[in-house]
């Protein structure tokens, strides 16, 4: 064997023993991930010719200067001796604290001062990066904990993009502890990866594969190894897989949380900006997988669910976020893409633009001070009544077409969802928005906790029935069913629109069968809560809203309140200042919200108690707190019948009347004034 074929085969050996890859890495041009050549050199003349650029240039230059006095972290290690010893379910904040939060700042900073290099040119900043990266050279991945390789993909892909962006000032021994480092990097992810795959502590489709396969396929495209880029795309609970079965109805993720979402698309628009910028074969921004799926269906299909104030709905976890869809760097790499006019319109509400908007070839025209002739105009998405069934939500809206976004009118999200991952014991829930205001709100309190998926208050109270606008039977949280409850009815008229949900079986309590009629007009929503049962049961119907007071105000009502207890357990124990009174009359109450007058008016039952109570903004109980409510009954059976208005001016009075109707209905008559309308009920046999 000659000495060249000697040094082939130790080439070879040297990959499979640094990264299990068997393809011997193909030279690489540097940068190639978060930009090319032409897009640094586009950096480059944009910081030159435009304010919008110099102010991110500018922006970016404070973070990236921190790094001279910043302390790097000593990478403890005696802290996983004793956490070792604890189930992994046990072990979340200080693996949290340890792999990510007391870690991760110092790498985001570099990659801010790679940022500033790359498009200044200025060797300073490229030297504190190489100080950050090579002191990250001794990080160990000794811990062992489902949420660590998404933990260390998110800090470890910025790293390497930092490392691509300083690639020409590094000296070779410098890249060989680069190189060390980052092969050590993938073998824990992938290990990590492997580890779920195998027991699926989560679930399948889960959010953490989306940022395993991020870093595996951007350290295969980083050194050349288009296999492990393959297998990102290819492999079980790969990017193939995610986006075939992870997708739902046309383009929400599956995970039963809106917000998290964006946990799995932020992990896969990386991966296809990268995957572009290194000219890889796949196109995964247009790519067409099975049954239709695309990338472009997760990035497009949120928009569809927005409240006219541009916020993403609150469903399942959000940790007492609500956040817009604005706010989503991600829609500046798909508008470069896409060029639609939706994101040009969605992304003139970020006046905060990421700095990798300097690489990209297309920005919206409203950045550009110059003439923008020729570039795509901003337009409102034509938003409308609608059904997402394989979910099971119902968004209703009284104004529909680009006047929803006035959000002059009423509109409300129902769910009937199955229970995925980071769903709520939520079954009904209603959420509303009227007038400019969110007037039926779904609870959920902040952590002051480092690590909010396991603090106490998500768990004992924000996933709890409590938390939400819905109905409670014995005081108990729903039951996970596991399937979605079924759509009875679903109207989508011209001044009228409605939803009837139900659970004809008895899946959230078994026993009681429970169906919910929920009607939008432009001037008030009616809600009709069904509960039947052949037994003695105790019915809670919950209702929460925002107010500047943090309370309250009686309107009509005919009982005295006095103070109660509600326990000293999970989740009432998280609730305050409860006050009750009985009555058998119609009732109702206001609460003011910076303008917007609401009010909540319910039609009388006999032994009803009305319950008001304060829940709490987070769990330090900052003022002010959320009003909630709740319309206790004791009884075997029982129909709620309420109504909100909302509305800047008096509130004109409102009266409801209910008739029997042949057959298994019943009629409600609202009258509004000088106005009135007749709504068909379903009748829950």
């Amino acid at each position: 064997m000659s000495t060249l074929e000697v040094l082939f085969w130790l080439a070879v050996v040297f990959v499979f023993a640094t990264d299990g890859s068997a393809e011997v890495s193909r030279i690489i041009n540097h940068p190639t991930l978060m930009t090319g050549p032409l897009g640094l050199e586009r950096a480059r003349q944009r910081v030159k010719e435009y304010s919008w650029a110099q102010t991110i240039a500018h922006r970016i230059i404070p973070p990236a200067e921190r790094l001279r006095s910043q302390t790097l972290p000593s990478f403890d290690k005696a802290w996983w001796e004793q956490a070792r010893t604890k189930p992994w379910q046990d072990i979340y904040p200080e693996v949290n604290y340890h792999t990510m939060s007391a870690v991760s700042e110092p790498v985001r900073l570099a990659l801010d001062a790679a940022i500033a290099y790359s498009v200044t040119g200025d060797r300073q900043y490229a030297r504190l990066v190489r100080k950050v990266l090579l002191h990250y050279t001794s990080y160990d991945f000794f811990v062992v904990h489902p949420d660590c390789g998404l933990n260390w993909s998110v800090w470890c892909s910025q790293a390497l993009q930092a490392y691509d962006l300083i690639w020409d000032t590094l000296s070779d021994a410098d890249r060989v502890k680069l190189d060390d480092f980052f092969s050590r990097a993938f073998h824990a992810i992938k290990q990590n990866d492997d580890w779920w795959l195998r027991d699926m502590m989560g679930s399948l489709y889960n959010n953490h594969f989306a940022w395993h396969k991020l870093f595996i396929a951007t350290y295969g495209l980083f050194y050349g190894k288009s296999d492990l880029v393959d297998y990102a795309i290819e492999s079980d609970q790969g990017v193939r897989d995610l986006i075939e079965k992870g997708v739902r109805d046309d383009g929400l993720w599956l995970e039963s949380s809106l917000n998290y979402h964006f946990t799995a698309l932020a992990a896969l628009t990386k991966l296809a900006a990268h995957m572009r910028n290194s000219g890889y074969k796949l196109d995964l921004w247009h790519h067409r997988f099975a049954n239709g799926r695309r990338l472009r269906d997760l990035i497009f299909g949120p928009i569809q669910t927005l409240y006219p104030d541009g916020t993403i709905p609150t469903i399942g976890d959000t940790y007492g976020r609500r956040v817009k869809l604005s706010d989503f760097d991600l829609y500046y790499s798909a508008y470069d893409t896409y060029k639609d006019p939706e994101l040009a319109w969605l992304l003139s509400a970020n006046t905060n633009v990421p700095s990798e908007v300097l690489f990209l070839g297309t920005v919206p025209d409203w950045l550009i001070e110059q003439d923008s002739s020729g570039l795509i105009p901003s337009t409102k998405p034509n938003s409308k009544t609608r059904l997402w069934p394989e979910h099971g939500y119902v968004a209703l809206r009284s104004d529909e077409g680009e006047g929803y976004w006035s959000g002059h009118g009423f509109s409300c999200f129902l769910s009937f969802g199955a229970d995925g991952i980071h769903s709520h014991r939520d079954k009904f829930n209603l959420t509303a928005f009227a007038r400019g205001a969110h007037v039926a709100v779904d609870a959920e309190a902040l952590t002051s906790a480092g690590h909010s998926f396991s603090s106490p208050i998500q768990g004992e109270l924000n996933r709890s029935t409590v938390c939400h606008n819905t109905p409670m039977v014995d005081g108990q949280d729903h039951q996970i069913t596991g399937r979605k409850l079924e759509l009875i009815e679903f109207v989508d008229g011209s001044d009228v629109k409605m939803a009837t949900i139900a659970d004809l079986q008895g899946l959230v309590y078994p026993g009681v069968r429970i169906m919910r009629t929920v009607a939008l007009t432009k001037d008030f929503l009616l809600d009709v809560f069904q509960a039947k049962s052949d037994t003695l049961h105790t019915y809670d119907y919950l209702f929460h809203t925002y107010s500047d007071v943090g309370a309250f105000s009686l309107e009509s009502f005919d009982g005295e309140c006095r103070s109660v207890d509600l326990g000293k357990k999970a989740p009432w124990k998280w609730l305050s200042d409860a006050k009750a009174a009985s009555t058998s009359a119609d009732w109702s109450v206001l609460a003011v919200q910076h303008g917007v007058n609401l009010r909540f008016a319910m039609m009388g039952s006999p032994e009803t108690q009305v319950i008001l109570c304060s829940f709490p903004r987070d769990d330090r109980f900052s003022p002010p707190p959320i009003p909630m409510l709740a319309a206790r009954r004791t009884v075997k059976s029982t129909t709620y019948i309420a109504t909100m208005q909302a509305d800047r001016g008096q509130l004109a009075p409102i009266q409801v009347s209910v008739f029997p109707e042949r057959h298994a209905w019943f009629r409600v008559c609202v009258r509004l004034g000088d106005k009135e309308w007749e709504f068909t009920i379903r009748k829950l046999e």
